[in-house]
């Protein structure tokens, strides 16, 4: 398994705008998105397990993280990672000034956990090839 990347031409974000600097850094080439279906037969290939159960226990799984979230809860998939939300609202001077109708979800966020980071860190990369 290798992960494949290209090397894109970008202008920094960090200094003043007569100030920036161009060079070229790695970007990961996405070689396609792996649905849930195609995960689970995956997933199942070789063994006794069932990609149909699978799948139905993995959807169960992904609908209960949902709840958990919508109840403040974090879910820490251990060896995998933490979900968490994040939360906006327009900027107030008093907190007790906002509604809570007036707050809303921002963002899903996932933390790897150390565990799967250490192993995704030693990936090999290649350079994806390039049809000109």
């Amino acid at each position: 398994m290798s992960i494949q990347y290209k090397m894109v031409k970008r202008t920094d974000y960090i200094n003043a705008e007569e100030e920036k600097k161009t060079g070229y850094y790695p970007q990961v080439v996405r070689a396609g998105t792996i649905g849930i279906k195609k995960l689970c037969k995956q997933a199942t290939h070789g063994t006794s397990l069932n990609a149909f159960e699978a799948e139905i226990a993995l959807r169960m799984v992904l609908e209960q993280i949902e709840k958990e979230l919508l109840n403040s809860h974090s879910v820490c998939l251990e060896g995998f990672g933490t979900f968490s939300l994040t939360a906006e609202s327009r900027r107030v001077e008093n907190p007790n000034s906002i509604r809570a109708e007036s707050i809303k979800v921002k963002r899903i966020t996932f933390i790897s956990s150390r565990t799967i980071m250490n192993r995704i860190k030693n990936a090999k990369f290649v350079r994806a090839v390039t049809l000109s």
